[in-house]
């Protein structure tokens, strides 16, 4: 009976309850006692395991004077039954599948306050894959804070993977912060600035002063706050897709520079 054990253990039932079922088809009406020796196994454990089966409507039990008999339902109606809880389950495969369509939809929110958070986010973009692409909205005054932060070298080692990755930057800049960059970026970190793969888009300070800057990668909305050492990440697509579009649509109405890292003396 090892093979119908095995199927048994298949549909959710014990090892014990497989071999008490066993048995008891062995012995077609039989006591607990009987049934638990032809299963080899003790009465009290039989017992317990029976009177689950029993419960389960696999068993049923018949008074025969002060005699309590125990009955295994046939296999054709086990079948019946195996086979009406497989068609009870399919009818929740909608409601199971519409649980994980939320969970999924539930956004994941991190909130870092310190100098990690940033770290963690250009790590995270550093290990886009070659020929990535993420993007980024950014004005002077985030700008400023954002090198301030990271200092010469961390930039530099930022600089250096994203240039190494052939990772293409999309950014929304504004025309102060090009300006900018061009007067303060040290010699070796601009050299490096002019080798990446850029798509610039520009506009007037006064219509994008946001004063930190906004980083979209991976499905993920991360809101940088350099001044106050503040990250919040947010990886939510639905998400992501509203403020992409908001992206390209304010990317598409900047002018476009061809050339923005033309070193102002």
């Amino acid at each position: 009976m090892q093979n119908l054990n095995d199927i048994l253990k298949n549909f959710a039932f014990s090892e014990a309850e497989a071999e008490l079922y066993a048995a008891a088809l062995k012995l077609n009406k039989a006591t607990v006692s009987q049934i638990a020796q032809k299963a080899g196994m003790g009465r009290t454990v039989a017992y317990f395991h029976i009177k689950n089966l029993i419960e389960k409507k696999i068993f049923r039990d018949l008074k025969r004077g002060r005699q309590i008999l125990i009955i295994p339902i046939p296999p054709a109606e086990l079948a019946e039954l195996l086979q009406k809880k497989v068609g009870d389950f399919k009818t929740l495969i909608p409601q199971m599948e519409a649980l994980d369509t939320i969970e999924k939809e539930i956004p994941q929110i991190e909130i870092q306050e310190s100098y990690a958070g940033f770290d963690k986010i250009y790590d995270e973009i550093c290990h886009l894959p070659v020929g990535g692409l993420f993007k980024v909205i950014e004005d002077m005054k985030g700008g400023e804070a954002e090198m301030h932060m990271m200092g010469d070298k961390n930039f530099n080692t930022f600089l250096t993977q994203i240039y190494e990755k052939k990772i293409l930057t999309r950014a929304i800049f504004t025309e102060e912060l090009v300006a900018q960059i061009n007067r303060a970026i040290n010699k070796e970190n601009y050299s490096i600035v002019q080798k990446r793969m850029w798509d610039i888009h520009v506009l007037p300070e006064e219509k994008l002063s946001i004063k930190n800057l906004i980083l979209l990668y991976n499905d993920k909305v991360s809101f940088l706050f350099p001044e106050i050492s503040l990250t919040i990440t947010i990886k939510h697509k639905t998400l992501f897709g509203i403020i992409n579009t908001l992206f390209e649509t304010i990317f598409g109405l900047a002018h476009k520079i061809d050339n923005p890292w033309g070193k102002i003396k």
